[in-house]
């Protein structure tokens, strides 16, 4: 239910006073340009986004339009916050008035909330007056509140108290357990549980330090999610349409309501921290909007990045204006969809280009997104499955594979860059001549047709003259983006102009670019066809690592002096120039962050030319194979991939191993590859994630959104919404995308921890063996098309039956159902699918059911997998195909029927 618009503005927020504030290093420049209604306040802070929220929605006001992020938050002023949380406040009797014991003080205004807060039950009088006396001389309300104290009201409040008396006797995982309270231990086992509170520095929960306002602000909004208050002028539905100017939320009631977005606008997101902007936002996603009063949205917050629609595929039929439906062919079936005419679907081809409804194809393949959201779901958009795309045009070739037929195309007039797929049936022209697809090479010059999205045709008009020249660099001027070098013998200094994308290649360099290269550098360069640099090769420079670096002192940005010991414990400096990159866990970071956190005795490793500093690693992990795990002496050797070993020391570091539950340091073994991070200043491993590799059968993959769900050999599934981090590959370990990976395929995942960060597709084969040969190592397997293939699965796979391992390949026999494919290890497995004869009873949905032959056969059914073949002896059939009593042989895999035979 969409609930009225009445909230606030920031300048009323302001202006209010209240005396309720609710932590604690600024942190980089949020990405929304808004800020929160507090001058002290910084943009980028921690908890920036969880007092802009916890501001609009009442629970927290400020002082003369200051914050005081890190003052304490004091017990009574937890207490309010918390019936906030609650929306409690209307029921608070200000007016009441409250006798406590003399050794129980409460400031006057806080007075009618704490009274109402033993009614609720978020605190408890014996528990808080027998705290009064021990504390005897100060206010119970003033004094502040700690953390395990703050953790227990919390877990009260979201009502999981039953949670806490559940947990109350067992230790928590921090370093200073033994530290918090025996009273409050289960209540910090809850709260931890919950995601309400989370640990410090060094794996410690610091039960007796002070909440800062900043903190109390963060916790209460982590709160949030586990109560339903309805805060004024707040709503929350799913995103039906998404705009740099406007957003269309859709609620669970069916009404929509349209904000206005403007610069005063707040975006985040439920998986960070920090403000965001409206591009973080994900169509269809779950959602929640605090109105300005105004028709605008003055905060914006992503809950859930999960599509709330389900996606139905076929062939259309007709578009009905008048009945506002849609129609399709789904298999054999048409089914009819609604679509709201106040709200029509957003209808797109292939390249995201808007269409009309009325633009759609007939036969054509579209997907319709049904919102999950209202009782009787409607269209929300439709995809049309081809691109809509028809023009001509003349432009430079920017990349061209002609295997994978992908185009990149400059254009002459606009000076875009656009990539395109050739059309199979393309046709190429040079000089008035047909030519093959290999004639075409970056540069060259051609104007082209496009129709439907494909290029068909593709006439090359010039190409590109490419020369060779070597000299010594002079000076390289990245604004004019001009080298000036002297030819080999010969003095006079030579001005060529350099290509936007020229190739810079230097040794041990892998990034290197035009600002990497240096007056008195050889080189080697190629011009292209405009007699400009496309190329440069240094040939006299080498980038010399040293792994383990450790500052000797604090960097002088002034001199651009950087000091360091090596790994031998040897001196050397280095000057650091405007091109030097650094780097921390494999991402750029920009000078000045970098400048700041080269401080003595920090760890680094550095690449250098002669005294020139080219590029500096901050060590934040190391990863290697383990060559020794002294549990002893607690010490973690590794062999790093450089050839360099490295010896860490660690105490009681978090330990990720896929598979195992609650792993140690004793699980980690010689030859296992690991990542070890390092904790703040280095001095000690605090975590250790484990690589495996494992195979998984995929479940279903949402490539919008990038979650895969996997399931184990155990029978476990997991879903992981997978990063930019992770690499998916093709069966020969090309990169591919997650695509590649349809339900009921497999892939070896390699795990880092519990983290996928590899995803190897892996082919399977099913099919009727035809033939058998066990000393050439191969089987002939007819596939559900009818084809026959031929696998090689060398002369000793491993060959299951029944969950059984055979002797030999000769146990395979012709006729019988088998998949192969390869395992985590790479081996070949061939795994035997006996067929049961079954009596048909009938079809529900994606179960099969048949007659049950005796009353000890308790099971009847079992599901069909999505790409079940079902047939008879001459030809496939659908499900409508079957009718009770049938004789039917079932072949079961996973649990699953992977082919049904009608006899």
């Amino acid at each position: 239910m969409a609930l009225a618009a009445n909230g606030k503005k920031w300048v009323t927020l302001i202006v209010m006073l209240a005396l309720v504030w609710t932590g604690a290093v600024a942190a980089s420049p949020s990405a929304s340009a808004a800020t929160t209604p507090f001058s002290d306040v910084p943009s980028g802070h921690w908890a920036e986004k969880h007092i802009a929220k916890l501001a609009l929605q009442g629970i927290v006001k400020g002082n003369e339009g200051k914050f005081d992020l890190n003052g304490s938050v004091t017990r009574q002023d937890a207490v309010i916050m918390a019936l906030r949380l609650l929306g409690l406040e209307s029921e608070v009797d200000s007016d009441k008035v409250v006798a406590y014991p003399s050794t129980f003080q409460v400031s006057n205004y806080a007075s009618s909330y704490v009274d109402y807060a033993f009614t609720q039950g978020l605190i408890n009088r014996n528990e808080e007056y027998a705290l009064a006396e021990k504390e005897s001389g100060s206010s119970w309300g003033a004094t502040p509140a700690t953390r395990e104290w703050i953790a227990r009201l919390l877990v009260r409040a979201v009502g999981k108290e039953a949670d806490a008396a559940a947990a109350k006797d067992r230790a928590t995982t921090f370093n200073d357990n033994s530290a918090i309270d025996t009273s409050m231990l289960g209540y910090v086992n809850a709260a931890v549980s919950l995601g309400l509170v989370k640990g410090t520095d060094g794996n410690k929960f610091d039960p007796k330090g002070k909440v800062s306002r900043a903190t109390a602000a963060t916790l209460i909004s982590r709160a949030e999610p586990l109560v339903e208050t309805a805060y004024p002028g707040q709503a929350s539905g799913i995103w039906i349409g998404i705009s740099a100017g406007q957003l269309t939320m859709l609620h669970a009631d069916g009404s929509m309501t349209t904000y206005a977005v403007s610069d005063k606008t707040l975006f985040s997101r439920f998986d960070s921290e920090k403000l965001t902007s409206v591009d973080s936002l994900t169509l269809y996603g779950k959602a929640l909007v605090i109105g300005d009063g105004a028709g605008g949205a003055a905060y914006v917050e992503q809950t859930d990045d999960t599509p709330q629609v389900k996606t139905v595929e076929g062939k259309l039929i007709v578009v009905n204006t008048t009945k506002y439906q849609v129609s399709l062919l789904s298999g054999e079936e048409v089914a009819t969809y609604d679509y709201d005419p106040e709200f029509p679907p957003v209808v797109t081809d292939a390249e995201n280009n808007a269409l009309r409804l009325a633009d759609l194809p007939a036969d054509a393949n579209v997907n319709l997104s049904i919102d999950a959201i209202r009782p009787n779901g409607k269209i929300v958009s439709i995809s049309l499955g081809q691109s809509t795309v028809n023009k001509s045009g003349q432009g430079t070739v920017v990349s061209w594979d002609a295997a994978n037929r992908s185009l990149t195309v400059k254009d002459e007039t606009t000076g875009i860059a656009e990539s395109r797929m050739a059309s199979a049936t393309a046709k190429y022209q040079k000089d008035g001549n047909y030519v093959g697809a290999e004639v075409l090479k970056v540069g060259d010059t051609i104007s082209y047709e496009v129709s439907n999205g494909e290029v068909t045709s593709i006439v090359i008009t010039s190409s590109p003259v490419a020369s060779t020249i070597g000299g010594t660099i002079f000076k390289v001027d990245t604004s004019a983006k001009t080298i000036q070098y002297t030819e080999t013998g010969d003095d006079e200094v030579v001005l060529k102009f350099y290509a936007d994308n020229v190739a810079v290649k230097i040794n041990g360099l892998t990034d290197a670019t035009v600002a990497d290269l240096m007056s008195g550098d050889l080189v080697t360069m190629t011009l292209n066809g405009e007699g400009k640099v496309a190329s440069v090769e240094v040939s006299d420079s080498t980038v010399v690592n040293i792994a383990g670096a450790v500052v000797s002192s604090n960097y002088d940005p002034d001199s651009k002096v950087l000091t360091v010991k090596d790994s031998s414990g040897n001196p050397k400096a280095f000057f650091i120039t405007d091109s030097t990159r650094y780097y921390m866990d494999g991402n750029l970071i920009d000078a000045q962050a970098a400048a700041l956190m080269l401080y003595k005795n920090k760890k680094i490793d550095i690449g250098y030319i002669d005294d020139r500093a080219i590029k500096i690693t901050f060590i934040a992990k190391y990863t290697g194979t383990v060559t020794a795990n002294n549990t002893t002496t607690k010490t973690l050797t590794l062999q790093q991939s450089n050839g360099t070993s490295v010896t860490i020391p660690y105490t009681t570091p978090i330990v990720e191993i896929y598979g195992q539950t609650s792993p140690t340091f004793s699980n980690i073994a010689v030859g296992d590859t690991v990542s070890a991070i390092l904790n703040a200043t280095q001095d000690y491993v605090s975590t250790i994630y484990v690589q495996r590799k494992v195979q998984f059968e995929v479940v279903s993959v949402d490539s919008a959104t990038n979650k895969i769900a996997l399931k184990s050999t155990s029978g476990v599934t997991n879903e992981w919404t997978l990063g930019t981090g992770t690499s998916f590959l093709d069966e020969n370990g090309n990169a591919t995308g997650i695509g590649k990976f349809a339900s009921g395929s497999f892939a070896t995942v390699t795990m880092l921890g519990n983290t996928p960060t590899v995803l190897k597709y892996v082919p399977t084969f099913y099919g009727k063996v035809t033939a058998v040969d066990s000393a050439a190592g191969t089987l002939q397997i007819q596939t559900n098309s009818g084809a026959v293939v031929s696998q090689s699965v060398g002369t000793s796979p491993i060959v299951y039956k029944d969950s059984v391992v055979q002797s030999s390949l000769a146990s395979v026999q012709v006729n019988d159902r088998v998949e192969v494919r390869k395992d985590e290890q790479d081996r070949n497995v061939v795994m035997i699918v006996p067929g049961v004869a079954k009596t048909f009873f009938r079809f529900d949905g994606n179960l099969l059911y048949w007659k049950v032959a005796s009353i000890s056969e308790t099971n009847n059914f079992v599901r069909l997998h999505p790409q079940a073949y079902l047939h008879d002896a001459s030809s496939t059939l659908t499900t409508g195909s079957f009718i009770n009593g049938n004789a039917i042989t079932i072949y079961t895999l996973r649990g699953q029927a992977v082919e049904v035979v009608k006899q």
